[in-house]
């Protein structure tokens, strides 16, 4: 377990959180002159290749060049108020994500709700280090290299910038991570998987208050201030997707390895696994003497629960009910 700068949280509001409380007016002016698309910072996601296709009107692409505290500066100067907040995260910019106003969608998503919605994707498969802290009308390559390229270093010197519309996203200092992606490149794979999934996710987060709930907090756990608060966080997710409201041990395992494991020595396995995470969990949650290691791999573990859970929704097209859960233990 680790932590690091940055980050945006679950955007379930992100338009009201888009920009700054202190930048009213400029608020008002991007509500008055929707761009065709934004941009969002990307960082910690490195790409096997420059460009994804992740859904209608949704890219992911790559930042080409450096983003330094003076092309952040030279953005302040044509509006981008909040600057300097981005300067220690500069070295770990990697790419942007471009999300278009006209995509549309069966179920109304505006453009950068389905951008959150796809960062928690990628969170949701394990790629829990990347961060998205702030948005842009214009793309961040405009951004990036500009000084330099003003000095005529990457060729002709560079068009001056246009006024800046955008802002920061809702940004935290410090995340825990699992460390499984680590090193992990971003690939066709992936991107494939999102495009499979996408539509799927978005119904459910729009219908299944449920399943929004879980998908948020397999988000922003990271965004705990200790492991026990992550672990807590992690658990109100999975016991949302169980449907239960008692914190019942035997019942929590049963469901679960019921759905997640085939009959016989694989599902008493998943069994006795949940039971012993949800003792790790008990113990965070009520104070219980706990090592920093044990409470570290309790939550790795338990996010991946989390996200099997999640899987098995977005799989199945629906959060499970009551009845199913008695079909998958007793059938």
């Amino acid at each position: 377990m680790g932590s690091f700068v940055g980050e945006v949280v679950a955007w379930g509001t992100l338009r009201r959180m888009m920009i700054d409380a202190d930048a009213k007016n400029l608020a008002a002016e991007a509500a008055s002159e929707e761009p065709l698309d934004w941009f969002l910072l990307v960082l910690g996601l490195p790409m096997s290749a420059p460009s994804y296709q992740l859904g209608p009107g949704l890219v992911l692409q790559r930042v080409e060049r450096p983003l330094t505290v003076f092309d952040l500066a030279a953005a302040g100067a044509k509006g981008f108020r909040e600057w300097a907040v981005l300067e220690p995260v500069t070295h770990a910019v990697t790419a942007e994500l471009r999300t278009n106003n006209e995509a549309v969608t069966p179920q109304g998503y505006d453009a950068l709700n389905r951008a959150w919605l796809v960062s928690a994707m990628l969170v949701a498969r394990g790629f829990d280090r990347h961060l998205v802290p702030a948005v842009s009308a214009y793309s961040w390559n405009r951004i990036a290299g500009y000084e330099r390229a003003t000095r005529g270093q990457y060729g002709p010197a560079s068009e001056r910038l246009p006024r800046f519309q955008g802002g920061l996203l809702d940004y935290h200092l410090q995340f825990l991570h699992v460390g499984k992606q680590q090193g992990r490149l971003f690939t066709e794979g992936d991107a494939e998987w999102v495009r499979g999934k996408l539509c799927t996710f978005e119904k459910l987060a729009t219908s299944d208050a449920t399943f929004r709930f879980a998908l948020e907090a397999a988000v922003d756990w990271r965004f705990a201030r200790d492991h026990r608060t992550a672990l807590a966080r992690v658990w109100g997710g999975i016991e949302a997707l169980l449907g239960v409201s008692s914190e019942l041990v035997f019942r929590i395992a049963l469901m679960a390895a019921s759905v997640l494991a085939e009959r016989g020595p694989e599902r008493l396995a998943k069994f006795q696994s949940v039971k012993r995470l949800y003792t790790m969990r008990s113990k965070a949650v009520h104070g219980s003497e706990m090592s920093v290691e044990s409470a570290s791999e309790a939550l790795e573990q338990s996010v991946s629960l989390l996200q099997d859970l999640l899987f098995d929704a977005v799989e199945r097209g629906q959060t499970r009910s009551e009845a199913d859960f008695n079909e998958a233990i007793f059938c």
